[in-house]
């Protein structure tokens, strides 16, 4: 599989913009990334936003995975799927979806990261929280520099996208840390004009990963 874009740019509930609409201004933005992440809507209305969106991503070569919801994105045709620490388990995940699929974990803590390594079944991690986040409340405790630092070492050979209140200034951990990139979500936009910074996070990414090499 060939390395994952620096910008993971995830969908949000609280947007005007439905999910399918949101993804499709995310990729015009220039995201090659996106997750789709909804805590409210219900089965067949989820469906209906992925079917949309996995379109849109089709298109333009876009990786789009869902986030929670392993029946979905075996169900509509999408790149992967990304599962939280209450999500179906990764060994099924991977069973159903295929090798071919991205598989993405999250990681809260060390214990986490053994699992992952352990497993050898994930394409990336995104690892947080970072800071507190406007779009996800029920929070895991936030993680130290020393904490990061220690998961990284157990996940070396594992791509690792730090999420949570990540802002535009926060694309200099990528190299700081040795990160795959950065998982966004309400910083992608301004008040007004959803996915207004995606290239402006792309760019400073990409200088970013310049100096990690």
């Amino acid at each position: 599989m060939k390395d994952l874009p620096s910008l993971i740019s995830i969908t949000s509930d609280n947007s005007r913009l439905p999910h399918h609409e949101q993804v499709r201004v995310l990729i015009e933005k220039g995201a090659r990334f996106v997750q789709l992440r909804s805590k409210l809507l219900g089965h067949n209305e989820l469906v209906d936003q992925v079917k949309l969106s996995s379109q849109y991503a089709l298109q333009s070569d876009t990786i789009l995975i869902v986030n929670d919801f392993n029946k979905v994105a075996h169900s509509v045709r999408v790149s992967g799927v990304h599962l939280g620490a209450n999500d179906c388990n990764v060994e099924l995940a991977r069973e159903q979806l295929g090798d071919n699929a991205i598989i993405g974990s999250t990681v809260h803590n060390l214990e986490d990261a053994i699992k992952v390594t352990q497993l050898g079944l994930c394409n990336y991690v995104g690892l947080g929280p970072y800071r507190k986040s406007k779009t996800k409340l029920d929070l895991e405790p936030i993680l130290s520099q020393g904490m990061i630092q220690d998961i990284l070492e157990v996940l070396s050979d594992t791509p690792v996208f730090l999420i949570g209140g990540i802002e535009l200034d926060d694309c200099n951990l990528v190299s700081r840390y040795g990160l795959a990139g950065l998982a966004v979500c309400s910083a992608l936009s301004r008040e007004g004009e959803y996915g207004n910074y995606v290239n402006d996070f792309i760019k400073q990414l990409n200088l970013e990963k310049c100096a990690v090499v």
